[in-house]
């Protein structure tokens, strides 16, 4: 895939690396030239030296042949400009990087397909972390509407295990929930449980919850932890 990235900061040299190693071809733009040498030296990233809001600078960058843009700039004012040369260009998939939840609507009407919201992100990380801080945010999906989650299951639960199918059945469980993925010891890569499959003290549990759920899971690790030292 073919992809332009505004901005070879922190993000956008990241995510630019990440695409590299997995065979895109990456072009970022960025207006410091000793960044671009730095990202041609230190990762072989191609770029081009100039203002990704101007259009002779995104044509220089192949905006036309682009099958997806990525705006991770600074300030949402100059990522919207991007954006929308972008969708003039007919770029099929525009994402960005939100600061500033004011600018959902205007991102939206400039063509852009997915945007990823920095402050809820943040927001909602850090209120669960803190609240419930057995349970760490992967990320948001669809404005916090649900979250994916990834909790350990606590040393005190029994070496045999316990079924998926006895976990979800317990009443302090979350009834509002999607088992996304299990991760222990036993094996080497995230699998999708079945009811029959068991989950071992440590194993990384991946779900995909609501608040309210997420409050149900929180209280259901806590009742774990207490048995622990209770020597139940």
């Amino acid at each position: 895939m073919y992809i332009i990235i505004a901005g070879g900061g922190i993000a956008g040299a990241s995510i630019a690396n990440k695409l590299i190693d997995r065979k895109h071809d990456v072009v970022v733009i960025d207006k410091d030239v000793d960044v671009c040498k730095d990202l041609y030296a230190n990762y072989g990233i191609v770029t081009v030296n100039g203002d990704a809001r101007k259009i002779e600078v995104l044509k220089e960058a192949g905006i036309h042949r682009a099958e997806a843009a990525l705006g991770t700039l600074y300030l949402d004012a100059d990522n919207l400009t991007f954006a929308l040369l972008a969708h003039s260009a007919k770029v099929p998939r525009i994402l960005v990087k939100m600061r500033d939840p004011a600018y959902q609507e205007p991102y939206r009407v400039a063509g852009v397909s997915s945007i990823c919201d920095m402050s809820s992100m943040f927001t909602n990380k850090v209120l669960i972390e803190l609240e419930s801080p057995q349970i760490k945010v992967i990320t948001t999906i669809e404005k916090g509407k649900a979250l994916l989650v990834m909790f350990e299951l606590p040393k005190s639960l029994p070496a045999e295990g316990i079924k998926v199918q006895d976990m979800v059945k317990d009443p302090a469980f979350a009834t509002d929930c999607v088992f996304a993925g299990v991760m222990d010891e036993k094996r080497e890569k995230i699998v999708l449980p079945r009811g029959n499959d068991k989950l071992y003290p440590g194993s990384k549990v991946f779900l995909v919850v609501n608040e309210k759920g997420l409050a149900s899971i929180g209280n259901y690790l806590k009742r774990m932890e207490q048995q622990k030292g209770q020597g139940t």
